[in-house]
């Protein structure tokens, strides 16, 4: 099972924030349902919607002052042992319910660790789509904890997860 950060501190606007973040999270409910997802956690900036967002999905809230202590506190707060760290507004395409639950059951694949990359949009990301931006990373909470990254594209770098997954996330923002 995984539990799921869901990485809201690189949003524009208030308003836009929080429609991608209901929109990320909405896209997760299928995985709960599977059984995959044990739990969600909601990681972002003070000062926003976040409390609210959080209250009504009925997911663990990770908030910060400083955003370099975001994802440090919320793999902190994480339950499970397998940990999908995904960014806000970024939703997984169909099929990413069991293309990871296929990864988790092969033996030691969390821990090598996996990458879900976005949809190809550019010219370059559809010729090249291993170009394409991060969207999110599955590997062990040890293992993530380790690496003392502050952002999703650090701790996509310092993981350097031996799998990229064939599903893509889709903007949702």
């Amino acid at each position: 099972m995984l539990s799921a950060i869901v990485l809201a501190t690189d949003a524009k606007t208030p308003l836009a924030a929080s429609d991608a973040i209901v929109r990320t999270l909405s896209a997760l409910v299928p995985a709960a349902i599977e059984g995959l997802l044990r739990d969600v956690t909601l990681a972002g900036l003070m000062g926003g919607e976040l409390p609210h967002i959080a209250d009504h999905a009925g997911c663990m809230l990770i908030e910060s002052e400083d955003a370099r202590s975001v994802l440090r506190e919320a793999l902190a707060a994480a339950r499970g042992p397998n940990i999908l760290v995904i960014r806000a507004g970024r939703a997984p395409e169909a099929g990413y319910i069991e293309e990871i639950a296929d990864l988790l059951a092969g033996r030691g694949a969390a821990e090598r660790g996996a990458l879900l990359r976005d949809r190809p949009e550019t010219f370059l990301s559809r010729t090249f789509p291993g170009l394409a931006p991060v969207a999110g990373v599955i590997s062990t909470r040890e293992a993530l904890m380790k690496l003392g990254a502050t952002t999703l594209a650090s701790l996509a770098r310092r993981a350097s997860p031996s799998v990229t997954l064939r599903v893509r996330a889709r903007r949702v923002d």
